[in-house]
């Protein structure tokens, strides 16, 4: 598979005078102080709309006070609301982070996951996706000279050290919402007295950074740079990266009223993505990977045949191969084989990916080795 996105990727390097003259038009869009469920949605609204205006869109954004931001398969139970931080699920995966006073948030959404890059939506695999469009950041923060590196998985870093995050997730017609967040004045230390507030129970995994692992731009530049600078320099480094020409445009009123009917004020969680870790199955299997945490619940029935499965934690997945993979396994007997053929021919589906949940010929050893829960998350 990975030979064929190559063959694909090789095939549309353009040659001598196969370079397009205009620049590609795109849309750019700041967001100061924003509200977080309002900007999960406004990612939602973009995403969906992508295909049709077949027009990318730079969105650069922050946040008041402190926010968590749970990737999408994060379970909800447990969690607590406290006034001082708000909680959303981002429509992307990957592991938790910190945003609010002192970060920068930025998405990009784009009618397929190559738009940028060539014509066919699978000239690049998912799992080339952060790599390709880390590259427009880069560009913009080393412009400024500072010398940021993309050394893999979901990080940006300077000297080694974490500055910055990425993630991304496809919609079942291709386009692509690729996000992330730089630290400005603050890093991704802040987020455990965050969880501490809102998750007493430690139901959300998390990795503690030390000091000597993240970096801000306050300490690169000498002083943080302010939101307009920054979103500028975002911009500029998209729009040199892929000859994008950029039109600010903010939402107009249709807009920002499309958005706001997808919101629920009374329980934002089901406004975003709500892939629940379903506490009432009773096996469950846990395993560290690459990105932190993949968590398994599943019940079985009398023949041990899998009834019911729900996968969580810090996967980068596409919502519809989540979906296929689940039910791809309900009815799959308890077996190693039968378990492995679902999930490989689940995942032979180019546009389906599991990025950051470790090896996939390793998942049915992991459920396999699932013990009773005592139903405690």
């Amino acid at each position: 598979m990975i030979r064929q996105y190559i063959r694909r990727a090789v095939r549309f390097i353009p040659g001598p005078g196969q370079l397009c003259c205009a620049p590609m038009q795109a849309r750019f869009l700041t967001q100061f102080s924003t509200n977080p469920n309002d900007s999960v949605a406004t990612d939602r609204f973009l995403l969906a709309k992508a295909t049709e205006t077949r027009t990318p869109c730079l969105r650069v954004y922050n946040y008041p006070n402190d926010v968590v931001l749970l990737g999408r398969y994060h379970a909800p139970d447990g969690l607590g609301d406290v006034p001082e931080v708000t909680t959303v699920w981002r429509s992307t995966g990957g592991r938790v982070f910190p945003a609010g006073e002192g970060f920068v948030q930025f998405s990009l959404t784009l009618p397929h996951r190559a738009f940028l890059l060539s014509h066919d939506p699978h000239a690049i695999a998912p799992f080339q996706v952060l790599n390709r469009y880390a590259r427009g950041v880069m560009a913009g923060l080393k412009a400024r000279g500072i010398e940021v590196f993309y050394p893999g998985r979901d990080l940006l870093t300077v000297r080694r050290r974490a500055i910055g995050w990425l993630s991304f997730v496809t919609a079942t017609d291709g386009a692509l919402l690729c996000e992330g967040g730089l630290f400005v004045r603050r890093d991704a230390r802040a987020l455990a007295p965050m969880l501490d507030r809102i998750d007493p129970r430690g139901t959300v995994f998390s990795r503690l950074f030390a000091p000597e692992e993240v970096i801000t731009l306050e300490e690169i530049l000498g002083s943080p740079p302010r939101f307009d600078q920054l979103a500028e320099t975002l911009k500029n480094g998209f729009a040199r990266q892929y000859d994008i020409e950029f039109t600010e445009r903010p939402l107009d009123a249709d807009e920002r009223a499309a958005i706001m009917r997808t919101v629920d004020r009374t329980e934002p969680r089901a406004a975003s993505v709500g892939h629940r870790l379903r506490l009432d199955l009773p096996w469950e299997a846990t395993a560290s990977t690459p990105l932190g945490q993949l968590r398994i619940r599943f019940s079985l029935t009398p023949g041990r045949a899998v009834q019911e499965i729900r996968f969580s934690g810090d996967l980068i997945a596409d919502p519809a191969g989540i979906d296929a993979l689940e039910r791809g396994l309900t009815g799959c007997p308890l077996e190693q084989r039968a378990i492995w053929q679902s999930i490989d021919g689940m995942f032979l589906d180019p546009d389906h990916y599991l990025i950051g949940a470790g090896k996939l010929e390793d998942l049915p050893g992991l459920i396999l080795r699932a013990q009773p829960s005592s139903g405690e998350s």
